[in-house]
């Protein structure tokens, strides 16, 4: 088998992805039968980047009947689909008959499927269905979340990232989206559902903050940039450590200077105006 797997990965021009789909036809051959009764004929099962254990079959049950319903995720590559490529996601169910039906499906043009997970981000016990598309290097991603009422599955956030983690907090679920600022630094936004829409989340947003403070010190400590100070000082107005941004917004201020960057240090100083605000308010200006 892995002797054959290598001649077709060789000869045949395979994708690494597209020999796991084969693998996994010759293991479950039902399986993939009813995948292919869906999916188009052009299409390219495909698993995302993110989460490593993500695939491009995944099974989850979700109106708890005891039969688990079947999330598939395909390309249309730019060669047959109009640049650029088109990823989407089917979700299938089993119906008494024991014929499957698709409940849902959806499209995103992009250049790689970055995420394709479930979590429980309502809070209602049902996971959700995450799925992120990478439209360009500058661009980002988009993070579509879909949930299962009931009744239908419907879309009820979208959100922009460059980079994404989950972020287990007391109790509850958020995500914390990272958008790309300068070079290699992001702004980092941590929220959670409200019952109508993603907003931010402090408590989560501190219960994640240590790992927004070792990405930057990593960072400083190679290269020593103001954009990644103003990143850091950020994170830590957000996370009402005021002390510490005061100390960014000063380090990272005097490297502009010494640039002769006059707007960024205007910058740090309405970026002290929030860090004021957020101390004798509790609110922090807008960004």
């Amino acid at each position: 088998m892995k002797i054959m797997l290598i001649i077709l990965l060789i000869f045949g021009g395979m994708s690494f992805s597209s020999i796991l789909v084969q693998a996994e036809q010759i293991q479950d051959p039902s399986l993939m039968k009813i995948v292919e009764n869906f999916k188009p004929s052009k299409a390219i099962l495909i698993k995302a980047d993110r989460p490593s254990s993500a695939k491009p079959i995944q099974f989850y049950d979700f109106n708890h009947d005891g039969q688990k319903e079947i999330i598939i995720t395909y390309e249309i590559e730019a060669k047959e689909q109009h640049s650029p490529s088109q990823f989407e996601v089917m979700i299938l169910k089993k119906e008494k008959d024991e014929n499957w039906r698709k409940l849902f499906d959806d499209q995103f043009q992009g250049v790689d499927l970055d995420f394709s997970g479930l979590a429980d981000i309502t809070g209602n016990v049902v996971k959700e269905y995450l799925w992120g598309v990478t439209i360009g290097a500058a661009a980002g991603s988009q993070l579509k979340v879909i949930h299962w009422d009931g009744i239908s599955f419907k879309e009820i956030a979208t959100e922009p990232y460059h980079k994404i983690d989950l972020v287990k907090g007391n109790q509850k679920l958020g995500i914390s989206a990272w958008h790309l600022y300068i070079g290699d630094s992001y702004l980092v936004d941590v929220l959670k559902w409200n019952g109508e829409k993603l907003v931010y989340d402090q408590e989560l947003h501190s219960t994640y903050y240590p790992i927004i403070k070792k990405f930057y010190k990593n960072k400083i400590r190679k290269f020593d940039a103001w954009y990644y100070w103003y990143c850091l000082a950020d994170a830590q107005i957000q996370t009402n450590l005021f002390d510490e941004a005061s100390k960014s917004i000063k380090k990272g201020k005097l490297l502009a200077k010494k640039l002769s960057m006059p707007e960024v240090v205007q910058d740090f100083n309405n970026l002290s105006k929030r860090l004021e605000n957020k101390k004798n308010t509790g609110e922090p200006s807008d960004k």
